[in-house]
């Protein structure tokens, strides 16, 4: 756990800020590039990764609000300064900021989204680095050899530990926990490897941004199983894992949908039909 990551002077550099900044700089910055080694780039520049961005900070702080708090406390919402960021909320305000962005340039949306998507998976690892360091987002206890401990100074395991008497005032450390926050990481970028991949290869426009909910939800709702900090159940799920259910659900969906479209546009199937019904005609 290191909260303050690094200091110059006076100034102090929080872990997980710093990694937030990274993570968005690192995504926009890598999007752009790729972009402009298209045979015909999009018209998009970094000023992009700025509406994301403010959207993804206001949408993960009323997520939290909405979750945590009260809707009736909604509108401190643009107060994110204030903590309290959840990453769902963060990804559909980023989406939301950035489809707003993609529409003022006319530009279209689902390439876009295809484009981008193995880039929104290397932020989010980066990101899950981050709330490693600031002893967030923590998982359960565990007896395997990989397990960490988190020093008395930590709010969320050892204070959570603390609360259920699983450890007695004073121990110096929590008892070891799941490193969720690497789990995530690591699985986040093969996510990242694996798509990047995909995209070149020839694709039919929507089929990474689908590929990464499926794959991501199946990834978030794994690793909530090894989470100590999740919130309130949906129906024996936690409100995440039903979240991730709900992406993969809608990817498979998408998914058979985009491919019954193909065969359907597909001039070699639509001779065959047409060969079939010329047949049954004549019989």
């Amino acid at each position: 756990m290191r909260p303050t990551l690094f200091s110059l002077g006076p100034l102090e550099f929080h872990a997980y800020t710093f990694m937030l900044a990274l993570a968005f700089l690192a995504a926009v910055l890598l999007i752009v590039r790729k972009n402009y080694t298209l045979e015909k780039p999009f018209d998009i520049t970094p000023m992009g990764g700025l509406w994301v961005y403010v959207g993804a900070l206001i949408g993960a702080r009323l997520y939290w609000i909405v979750q945590y708090d009260s809707l009736l406390h909604a509108y401190r919402a643009v107060f994110f300064w204030q903590g309290g960021l959840v990453f769902y909320g963060g990804l559909i305000g980023g989406v939301l900021g950035g489809i707003v962005y993609v529409k003022l340039k006319g530009q279209p949306v689902i390439p876009l989204a295809d484009l981008s998507a193995p880039y929104i998976a290397l932020g989010q690892a980066i990101g899950r680095i981050g709330c490693f360091f600031n002893g967030c987002c923590w998982g359960h206890s565990t007896t395997l050899p990989w397990g960490i401990h988190f020093p008395k100074a930590s709010w969320g395991a050892y204070g959570q530990q603390l609360e259920d008497g699983l450890i007695k005032p004073g121990m110096p450390e929590s008892l070891p926990v799941h490193p969720v926050q690497l789990y995530s990481a690591a699985g986040l970028i093969l996510i990242f490897l694996f798509l990047r991949f995909a995209y070149n290869r020839n694709h039919a426009p929507g089929t990474i941004i689908l590929l990464y909910m499926g794959i991501y939800g199946t990834l978030r709702f794994i690793t909530e199983f090894f989470r100590g900090d999740s919130a309130q159940s949906v129906f024996g799920l936690t409100v995440s894992q039903a979240i991730a259910l709900g992406m993969v659900v809608v990817s498979l969906a998408a998914w058979g949908i985009l491919k019954k479209a193909a065969r359907g546009s597909n001039p070699e199937n639509n001779e065959i039909n047409l060969d079939r019904q010329e047949k049954t005609l004549e019989e």
